[in-house]
């Protein structure tokens, strides 16, 4: 097998060619794509892995057509970075898309790209559309800490399995401060994320595993839950590709997984987690420091360092008050300066926190309670969106019903 290699990343270079070991592979490298075209004559090649760096974006539309155009049947990968401004990257993707070019999203660390490159490789012989997961993730992120985004992406969730007939997991990813197991009574039942640490480093987590250790929260069947990690010294230790390989698990194990990320982007796990999400929504409230200096720091500016536009994010508003005063800000002071798609919104509940720090935050879900309402209509938009199907309400017989099937019978 003959894979060429254009890059200008000498230490990118190194990992994909220690890591890519599967199968006896013969490297044709460049740093420029004229010294790659050269080469390119002395031999076929079945797989090329090219960078956005070597050539602008046109350059790099048109050597790419050419190189198709010449070999028929060549593998292509494009390997994006996050030199580019986030609306460029837009353009980057796009183009891999129409061309039906596989393509690595900007922001991934070195040892993410060579485990990715490895996968692509091995798995590029078969239909590789039909090798990936299928599992959807929807990853929700807080504008600002402590402003409810547990209680809204958990309820998003709960909502999920009860109305449709998917399996659907929750993991909490806020690695320094996980409290989920506290509001559902689990403090010392519960499996937590640090206990995966072995598997993640060694990425040998499987599916089987990973449903094998969530716990299964009563009154939601079909709902998966992995607790948060317990060890906050260790939140840094967390490195890239074991959040990628959890994420990939979980695609794998469920049909949608919701996670919940820190809104602090210092950590492996908000990063990888939105760079891997298929739907991103940002928690945020009508308090104007958190919808505009918080979101404005963070989303706009962090985010667009990893590639990550923030008209890609959905918005959810937590706190509201449909009684406010004239004098505070509303759902729509925070769609005009968020420029989001508002897919809802969740009440400020006087009961929260007291059902949280008694361990029933399940009781905030139930028939009756005006939150259940609100993350259900949440949930019911992800449930169109994805086209997943609903759980069938089958009601009983009645003894009405029973006389007239028998009477129609018998005639």
């Amino acid at each position: 097998m003959n894979i060429g290699l254009v890059s200008t990343d000498q230490r990118l270079i190194d990992e994909i060619i220690n890591v890519v070991y599967r199968k006896p592979l013969n490297w044709v490298i460049a740093s420029a794509a004229v010294e790659f075209t050269c080469k390119l004559k002395e031999q076929p090649l079945s797989h090329v892995i090219i960078s956005d760096r070597v050539l602008d974006y046109g350059d790099l539309e048109e050597f790419m057509e050419e190189l198709l155009r010449q070999n028929a049947g060549v593998n292509i990968i494009v390997l994006l970075s996050n030199y580019h401004d986030a609306s460029i990257n837009e353009k980057y993707v796009k183009m891999c898309k129409l061309m039906k070019l596989d393509f690595i999203q900007p922001g991934r660390s070195t040892a993410v790209i060579a485990d990715d490159i490895r996968s692509w490789v091995d798995g590029s012989g078969g239909d590789q559309e039909s090798c990936q997961p299928s599992g959807k993730v929807l990853t929700f992120i807080g504008s600002t800490p402590n402003i409810g985004t547990t209680l809204a992406s958990f309820g998003v969730a709960y909502s999920l399995a009860l109305e449709t007939s998917k399996k659907v997991g929750y993991i909490c990813l806020n690695l320094k401060s996980s409290k989920l197991h506290r509001y559902l009574g689990r403090e010392e039942h519960g499996f937590t994320l640090d206990g995966l640490r072995a598997e993640l480093k060694a990425q040998s987590l499987t599916a089987d595993r990973l449903i094998q250790v969530c716990d299964k929260p009563k009154g939601a069947q079909g709902l998966y839950v992995l607790y948060g990690n317990m060890l906050r010294e260790q939140a840094e230790f967390f490195a890239p590709a074991e959040i990628v390989h959890l994420l990939r698990v979980a695609r794998s194990a469920f049909d949608v997984c919701v996670i919940e990320v820190s809104a602090y982007w210092d950590n492996a796990a908000t990063v990888c987690g939105l760079l891997e999400a298929d739907s991103k929504i940002v928690v945020t409230t009508t308090d104007i420091a958190h919808f505009q200096e918080d979101f404005s720091k963070w989303i706009r500016q962090v985010g667009s360092v990893f590639g990550l536009q923030s008209d890609s994010f959905e918005l959810l508003a937590v706190q509201t008050d449909h009684h406010a005063k004239h004098s505070e800000f509303t759902i729509k002071d925070i769609r005009r300066e968020t420029q989001l798609h508002l897919i809802g919104q969740v009440s400020r509940h006087t009961d929260a926190l007291s059902r949280c720090n008694q361990g029933k935050l399940l009781e905030m879900f139930a028939h009756g309670h005006p939150m259940h309402e609100e993350v259900k209509a949440v949930a019911c938009k992800f449930i169109d969106y994805y086209k997943l199907p609903k759980k069938v309400t089958v009601r009983p017989v009645t003894w009405l019903q029973k006389m007239v099937t028998g009477r129609r019978a018998a005639t």
